[in-house]
């Protein structure tokens, strides 16, 4: 069956045979807890291989695709574990009606079906732990025929076979009772106390324990030659009672059956238990999952036979979200299934061999043993347990349950029983286990919830007094229960009133206590089950602002490793004190349901510990400085076109911070709102440094992605803390880069505020560094007001103030917007082709592609000034592709207006206009509005040629509207210029001309050398135009 992989893939869809079985399940049979970013893959591989298998022999569509995983069909008689499990059950069900000879005939059968352990040579953890529990089957199977083979007289014939057995398995008690039983029925009682010597000396040395009671008693009966030892042989076959098979359900079914000590009456006058609580009647919501623990235990009496194992359902999540509420509706709906009852126990908590011993006790009084009976041993407890629940259809929910060690002493041991378990736990090691984890409730579903308590009528008359209700309550249901239960204890309360208590957040967990029900003890119960540093982490989260964290926070918060902190944040995460935030090939984030991040603030307060606190804070804060400057070092090729403080720094190891923000623009996307969250934390507790130093260099996401408010936002926060601090320079840093927005968004008024005063503080202090880059972008607004002559003297002087203090990605941009300058004049090309050579040598050298990619841009505007398109067109397409590579969404709208500029000029105009189409839509995404109205006037000369006036004149109309707003004289008189082409070639002849009349106008205010070439070209077109000359 090919390699490792293919079988155990193989051995698991067998085992879970016409059920779907999970993909996340088959990558935990093959590679356990720490599965390859290859997984899913290679599990895809392995099932191409098996259906390629199964297609040879003429099985095409034994397995099948499901949304969750995978599903093999197949007959119960074609797989050999079911069949086991049908012959087993029948033979059973033939000792229990006393034909006895045929339940041997039929346990042979069963037994010829195996051929060695279970699963041989399938290498896996999860397969194992299935392939025991079948290894176990079978060692039952073997001591239910042996016992069957001595009530039939065969004791001679089993004598053999019995000391291989033991030999095999030394620690088998019911198989030695068994040969101690044949050698006695043998006349070779000797040789039984010998065999009982020999197995208690094993027990006695290396386990430290007695053997069970029963086997004692047995001793002192062969001692004794006690009569009941001796078989009546019965006048026929059929006379023998299922008791004296040891196949009966009473305790005659333990070790050996009519052992002295034991009941072997009928259990016909036991009770069967029915310890289920009371159904609830306000029940809420969970139709999916109920059906499906409906389907997963309601099977019938054949389909359990034919399974190896009993039946596990888990069902997970966290305090108060209804897991036992769920359970014991589930229960209810199955009793029909499980007519012998259903057991019950609500473990609160327990843990440990003490807390299943209780259990245990518990349920065989429940099932008929009465109490001096009940063993003092678990282990002697948990067979009997398992021998009362043999054949019969038992229910067995176990509420609240801590551990799965707990679970393994109470699991049924027939696959005719079955298990429901509730547990804030994960319980992914009870193997074969269909585990359902619960979610809290939506909007929709905690209104029916509320209106089935507190009343419908109620509710829907005061909906939105409801709806904040819910929204309070989180959809956790147990605190949406009690706020119901208080408003239906409260007929008079207004919805509205209990809605005003609950919004002083600090006093609301208050609030939700009614009766017995209280939601702080639910979730302290978890809070108090985990250890101390686990404990620290939790009160420590609450420390944070933002929704979710990553796992280097709690490194930063505990001051650890990461390793460590992650795994004290998967103890929160198995006690459901976390939730998981899990995004496709990302890593996990963190963060708290809302009720239980106030509890974790009531905890930090009730620790009391400030100084604790601060410095935590101080560590993650230093942390997110740490990992923001790598990313934009990584972005940029160093320190460049940015300004750093003097803040302190806790710092990640450098192979982290490298998994971290391998790619930065991904990662500073994934933390943005964190990282927002970070810099008003920093606002708060004063710490200016820092907090300018975070916000300034978080500015290379927002401008990237076009996160504008969001740049705002940390840029007047630092100020507002700058000023107040008297930080002269992180306040002059924060005027830098409000005014920088102002100039990306063409809020040239804004901008002239901004920029001057943060020179003007630069110069005072004597920052050369902050002073050029400032003068860098005040350049662009003399570029913008039509002020070349001052724009190339502010480049001049930024680049060489840039040089001076090595910024070699700043020097580079101010050659690019030179050689732009230049270009755009229509002079001196070939100084502005030397500039662009230079500063691409520059990106190159320092691996900045970010502003390689605009050199590049600046290369392809070039070209189509000297009307090489098709050379403009690989430039565009070049740019594109590094935009698009470093998530540039800025440039990437840049490139594919330059893209269908260049289009056009080849005379493709359905290309041009589809990446000009695609520009104007990433423009608008973006907020670049220069883009937007350049992209508009692009398409509205396309189609004058193209489409037609009627769409050229919408796309103008909208282009000119955005250039008065903006402000851009150059591009405003340019949109005019076209729409009088547009009239004129309609014969309006007069509208043309005052289209011309207005750029002249907006002209002869600019006096550049662009504007004067451009007034030549409007004179042309000016005489073009009949009578427009005599005007």
């Amino acid at each position: 069956m090919g390699g490792p992989r293919l079988r155990i893939v193989l051995a698991m869809l067998g085992l879970e045979a016409n059920r779907v079985t999970p993909l996340e399940r088959l990558i935990e049979a093959v590679w356990g807890t720490e599965p390859p970013a290859t997984a899913r893959s290679q599990i895809q591989i392995c099932i191409s291989g098996l259906r390629r298998t199964f297609a040879d022999a003429g099985r095409s569509n034994a397995i099948a695709t499901r949304a969750s995983g995978y599903l093999l069909s197949i007959d119960a008689e074609e797989l050999d574990v079911t069949r086991f499990g049908r012959m087993v059950a029948s033979a059973r069900d033939l000792a229990g009606k006393g034909q006895v000879a045929e339940a041997v005939e039929e346990l042979h059968g069963a037994l010829g079906l195996w051929r060695g352990p279970a699963l041989q040579g399938v290498e896996s953890d999860f397969v194992q732990r299935a392939a025991t529990q079948l290894d176990e089957m079978r060692l039952t199977a073997i001591e239910e025929r042996v016992r069957l083979e001595l009530a039939l007289n065969r004791h001679d014939k089993v004598i053999r076979e019995l000391f291989e057995l033991v030999e095999r398995e030394p620690l088998r008690e019911r198989l030695y009772g068994s040969l101690m039983l044949a050698l006695y029925r043998a006349g070779r009682q000797a040789e039984a106390l010998k065999c009982y010597r020999r197995m208690r000396a094993i027990f006695v040395n290396e386990l430290g324990i007695e053997p069970g009671k029963e086997l004692q008693q047995l001793e002192t009966a062969i001692l004794n030659h006690d009569p009941v030892l001796d078989l009546r042989v019965p006048d026929r076959e059929a006379d023998v009672p299922a008791a004296a098979t040891g196949t009966g359900t009473g305790a005659g079914s333990g070790p050996v059956s009519g052992a002295p000590g034991e009941d072997t009456a009928a259990d016909s006058g036991v009770v069967p238990p029915r310890q289920l609580p009371s159904d609830i009647a306000d029940f809420t919501g969970r139709s999916e999952q109920l059906a499906e623990i409906v389907q997963s235990l309601g099977a019938d009496q054949d389909q359990m036979a034919a399974r190896y194992s009993v039946r596990v359902l888990a069902i997970t999540g966290k305090g108060g979200v209804g897991k036992s509420a769920l359970a014991v509706r589930a229960a209810h709906e199955l009793k029909a299934h499980y007519p012998d009852g259903q057991l019950y126990a609500n473990l609160r908590g327990m843990t440990g061999a003490a807390g299943s011993a209780e259990v245990l006790s518990r349920f065989l009084r429940a099932l008929g043993v009465p109490g001096p009976a009940v063993p003092e041993d678990p282990a002697e407890g948990g067979s009997m347990y398992r021998s009362r629940l043999a054949a019969k259809r038992i229910l067995v929910v176990l509420d609240d349950v801590v551990d799965e060690p707990l679970v393994q002493a109470l699991l049924p041991g027939s696959p005719s029983c079955a298990l429901i378990v509730t547990s804030r736990s994960r319980m992914t090691g009870l193997a074969g286990a269909v585990c359902i984890n619960l979610e809290v409730f939506d909007n929709d579903l905690s209104i029916d919830l509320l209106a089935d308590i507190a009343g419908q009528q109620r509710v829907r008359a005061e909906l939105p007094a409801a709806t904040q209700l819910a929204e309070f309550c989180a959809g956790l249901p147990l605190a949406l229960r009690i706020g119901g239960a208080r408003l239906a204890h409260r007929p008079h309360w207004p919805i509205a009133k209990l809605v005003r208590r609950l919004q002083d957040e600090a006093g609301r967990l208050d609030e939700f206590e009614h009766g017995g029900l209280e939601l702080r003890s639910t979730i302290s119960v978890a809070y108090r089950g985990v250890d101390v540093s686990a404990q620290r982490l939790f009160r420590l989260f609450a420390l944070l602002n933002g929704e979710d964290f990553a796992a280097w926070t709690a490194a930063a918060l505990l001051d650890i490793d990461v390793t460590e902190s992650e795994d004290t944040l998967e103890r929160l995460v198995d006690a459901q004190l976390l939730d998981v935030v899990v995004m496709l090939g990302e890593e996990p984030r963190y963060r708290y349901h809302d009720l239980i991040r106030i509890y974790a603030k009531e905890r930090l307060r009730e620790a009391g510990r400030e100084d604790e606190s601060r410095a935590a804070q101080e560590r993650v804060l230093g942390c997110w400085l740490s990992l923001v400057r790598r990313a934009h070092r990584r972005e940029y090729g160093g320190d460049f076109t940015v300004l750093h403080g003097d803040a302190a720094l806790w710092e990640l190891p450098d192979d982290v911070i490298d998994d971290l923000v391998e790619d930065p623009i991904t990662w500073w996307e994934s933390e943005r709102r964190p990282l927002v969250g970070a810099v008003r934390q920093a606002a708060e507790l004063g710490m200016d440094e820092l907090c300018w130093d975070l916000a300034l260099t978080s500015v290379t996401l927002f401008e990237a992605k076009g996160y504008f408010d969001d740049w705002r936002e940390t840029a007047e926060l630092a100020l507002a803390v700058c000023e107040g601090a008297g930080n002269v320079r992180g306040a002059a840093a924060m005027r830098y880069s409000l005014g920088s927005l102002a100039v990306y968004q063409q809020d040239l008024q804004e901008a002239e505020r901004l920029l001057p005063a943060a020179f003007a503080a630069f110069e005072e202090i004597g920052d050369l560094h902050g002073q050029s880059l400032v003068l860098r972008n005040m350049a662009q607004i003399d570029w913008l007001r039509g002020d070349h002559s001052a724009m190339l003297d502010k480049y001049d002087t930024a680049l060489t103030g840039l040089r001076a203090v090595g910024d070699r990605a700043g020097e580079a941009h101010v050659l690019v917007n030179i050689a732009k300058a230049r270009t755009e004049e229509d002079t001196e090309h070939e100084s502005a082709r030397d500039m662009l050579t230079a500063a691409l040598a520059i990106c190159r050298d320092i691996h900045c592609e970010r502003v390689e990619a605009q050199v590049i841009f600046r290369l392809g505007e070039l070209y189509l000034r000297d009307h090489e398109a098709g050379s403009a067109a690989q430039a565009f397409e070049w740019a594109l592709r590094l935009v698009r590579r470093n998530r540039d969404q800025f440039g990437e709208c840049h490139a594919l207006n330059g893209l269908g500029r260049a289009q056009w000029r080849q005379g493709n105009l359905s290309a041009a206009e589809a990446s000009l189409i695609q520009a104007l839509r990433l423009a608008k995404q973006v907020g670049d509005r220069m883009i937007e109205g350049r992209s508009l006037l692009a398409l509205g000369e396309i189609a004058m040629v193209g489409s037609g006036y009627e769409v050229a004149r919408i796309h103008l109309a909208a282009a000119r509207e955005l250039f008065d707003r903006l402000g851009v004289g150059l591009l405003q008189a340019s949109v005019r210029m076209i729409f009088s082409e547009l009239l004129a070639a309609e014969a309006d002849y007069v509208a043309a001309g005052a289209e011309l009349a207005g750029a002249r106008l907006i002209l002869l205010k600019l006096g550049s050398p662009e504007a004067a070439r451009m007034l030549a070209e409007l004179t042309v077109k000016w005489h073009l135009i009949p009578g427009a000359a005599t005007s």
